[in-house]
């Protein structure tokens, strides 16, 4: 519980603040310690996530983890560090967030629990590793080094985000112009026929069919659809969260990469925990819960049994299947040197080379392949329009 407080000190200053305690008398005996006279003591009701903070970005949060980083290796004490940031940043959610942290110290509150008052800021995972690196003693390199993980994370999500929503919005902008010739245009064109009399191509036929079906059914087929990629994205979050993450990774060419994505966070979160100084065990859980698969979340969770029972480190993930052959191989001999730490870290490089090797294949791919499937669409739409040209041509001659 936390209390807030009114106190006169020895040399007759008032002083106020909150300080965290088991109980009211728990506290009073804190502030005593401290050479204070209590005037007041009130207890501070907990603030609830909304009232705290809104969401942070990546870019927000990297900016100040990496401020902190450098005021503390310049020697800056980390309260005062906390203050300047919160005094100097422009976004208010981060202010807020480094502010409860900074009172929280400042009260007495150890720093294990004290920046749980910033869960929007630094996440669960994070926050071991802030708190391993300040009882290590390393804290500047540690923050700076989370840093960098906010930012390589942040920028490889925008490569993701930039190979899958590129060719979907060329697809999504293709198909509605194919399809407003299609309804609207090429009826208009084949209709100069009708008084010929001759009959037209099946081809012809066919796609005026197509025509009036979507002219009846097309915005139901729309709604459809939306309704269809909603409940898949709801799926991704809500009750069906598992199921519909195991569809995602059975999807062709979207599957293996978010497979291989999930495989460079959990290793970067392994690689930064070890580096900390975490116990390994405690590494591994944080880092399952880093996964975005419940499947590899299952198989961190097997290896870190495994190694509560006295494995060894790279025998307990290959067991488990956890990691992939090269990143077993790396383990192994980071094992062997006492490097585990580096090793994680390598393994994570290489997969997060081969993860962009692979997106780069992605969008080398998927442009062609567009351009083939709306040129062949484009060929049958004018197909359709000429060979009743040609066959009146035919029956003129």
């Amino acid at each position: 519980m936390r209390f807030a407080f009114e106190a006169v000190g020895e040399s007759g200053v008032r002083e106020q603040g909150e300080i965290a305690a088991v109980d009211e008398r728990s506290a009073l005996k804190a502030l005593a310690a401290r050479g204070l006279t209590v005037v007041a003591l009130s207890q501070v009701a907990a603030a609830t996530p909304s009232r705290r903070a809104s969401r942070i970005n990546a870019g927000d949060r990297a900016l100040a983890v990496r401020q902190l980083s450098g005021l503390i290796d310049g020697g800056v004490t980390l309260p005062n560090a906390l203050a300047s940031v919160a005094a100097n940043t422009s976004v208010p959610s981060v202010a807020l967030e480094l502010n409860a942290v900074h009172a929280a110290l400042t009260s007495g509150e150890p720093i294990a629990t004290a920046f749980d008052r910033a869960p929007k800021l630094l996440p669960n995972v994070e926050r071991q590793v802030v708190v391993a690196g300040a009882e290590a003693g390393d804290l500047a390199r540690v923050l700076s080094r989370l840093a960098d993980y906010f930012e390589d994370r942040d920028a490889l999500r925008g490569k993701l985000i930039g190979a899958l929503v590129y060719p979907a919005l060329v697809g999504i902008v293709a198909l509605g112009v194919i399809v407003a010739l299609l309804v609207f245009v090429m009826p208009q064109i084949v209709a100069a026929f009708a008084q010929t009399k001759q009959a037209l191509p099946w081809l012809t036929r066919t796609l005026l069919g197509l025509a009036a079906f979507m002219r009846s059914y097309g915005l139901w087929l729309t709604l459809l659809l939306a309704a269809l990629i909603v409940f898949f994205l709801w799926s991704l979050r809500g009750p069906l969260r598992d199921r519909g993450l195991a569809t995602l990774q059975r999807l062709p060419l979207l599957g293996p990469l978010a497979q291989s994505a999930d495989e460079v966070r959990v290793l970067t979160t392994l690689a930064m925990l070890a580096e900390s100084a975490v116990p390994l065990p405690r590494a591994i859980s944080a880092a399952a819960r880093t996964a975005r698969f419940p499947g590899n979340a299952r198989k961190l969770e097997g290896a870190r049994l495994g190694l509560e029972r006295g494995q060894g480190v790279a025998a307990s993930f290959a067991d488990n299947d956890a990691l992939d052959g090269m990143s077993l191989e790396l383990l192994r001999q980071g094992e062997a040197v006492g490097g585990i730490a580096p090793a994680f870290g390598k393994a994570a490089h290489l997969k997060r080379q081969a993860l962009e090797r692979r997106l780069q294949w992605f969008a080398a791919l998927v442009e062609p392949v567009m351009i083939l499937v709306l040129g062949g669409v484009v060929l049958v739409l004018v197909l359709a329009v000429m060979l009743p040209i040609v066959t009146l041509n035919s029956a003129v001659r």
